[in-house]
């Protein structure tokens, strides 16, 4: 008999809240045999995907590190939403080289419609950092899709020009090490359009210490 590289049981099962009922009720060993299963499903994509050079995209680093081994999990709670983590990451698309190569063409297509042109397969992974923060910080309250590529439809919405967005891009990328900086020191410059303030900030500071 084959194995199933998929979620054993359906969608609504694996919601954490379901997954907590199903321990108390007594079929925690079944959920710990499920957890082990489906982690080395996504522990072999993983494998591929950084093999087939798709180490430094967002789907793999979100995913490569946050599935502990079971001796790791210390809750039912913390096994609960790992183990619906697990089962979204396996029945997605993206979890393969095939599946993540065709959604990586088919965004860049999408945002070359919307006049996001300056977007391309060598920078597309820089563009979905930098979607987060500009998600993250500024439109976190009405877009919330986790999807940092798709964002241009709050912008649509909004009739932010694409060329602005990409003035912010390549001024976010010559200084992304100082952004980084600057979050890592939580100080909050606000949305990525107003990075250059910021950074502009920081380089006199240095320069008042020198």
């Amino acid at each position: 008999m084959p194995k199933i590289s998929k979620p054993t049981y359906d969608y609504e099962f694996y919601f954490p809240s379901n997954i907590v009922a199903e321990i108390k009720t007594g079929q925690e060993k079944t959920i710990r045999k499920e957890y082990t299963r489906l982690r080395d499903i996504a522990q072999k994509r993983l494998k591929r995907l950084a093999a087939a050079g798709y180490a430094d995209t967002q789907t793999y680093k979100q995913n490569v590190a946050h599935y502990p081994k079971l001796k790791d999990i210390k809750s039912i709670f913390d096994l609960a939403q790992r183990i619906s983590d697990l089962a979204n990451f396996v029945k997605s698309p993206g979890s393969t080289v095939s599946g993540l190569k065709s959604r990586r063409q088919k965004t860049l297509e999408k945002l070359h419609e919307h006049e996001y042109s300056f977007v391309n397969e060598s920078n597309l992974d820089d563009y979905g950092e930098f979607m987060e923060e500009y998600r993250n910080q500024k439109l976190d309250q009405e877009y919330d899709s986790g999807d940092a590529y798709d964002t241009f439809k709050v912008m649509e919405k909004h009739g932010i020009d694409p060329k602005e967005i990409k003035d912010d891009f390549e001024f976010w990328l010559e200084n992304k090490k100082t952004a980084e900086k600057l979050r890592k020191s939580k100080v909050s410059y606000g949305d990525p359009s107003k990075l250059k303030q910021r950074v502009e900030a920081a380089n006199r500071k240095k320069s008042r210490k020198k």
